[in-house]
């Protein structure tokens, strides 16, 4: 799917570029937290990459998903 590897490689370059710091913050934000983000990314990549709506929700979605698996702050015992 040329759709997936295109999201995938856009949310690679902007987790290479973002802070370790603001990593932990995504990661640690709710579903429904991340959903107000949502409306911020839509207006970033409208403006700097000319797509729809729906791919600043897709890609602000999978960086919290990849983020979620690899720098959620957990309890260990």
């Amino acid at each position: 799917m040329k759709m997936s590897s295109d999201l995938d490689q856009i949310v690679q370059e902007i987790l290479a570029d973002m802070p370790l710091k603001e990593k932990i913050a995504i990661a640690n934000l709710s579903e429904e937290d991340i959903k107000r983000f949502q409306e911020l990314f839509d207006t970033y990549l409208s403006g700097q990459l000319g797509q729809d709506d729906a791919m600043g929700k897709d890609v602000m979605y999978r960086i919290w998903e990849v983020l979620q698996e690899t720098h959620r702050v957990r309890c260990i015992k």
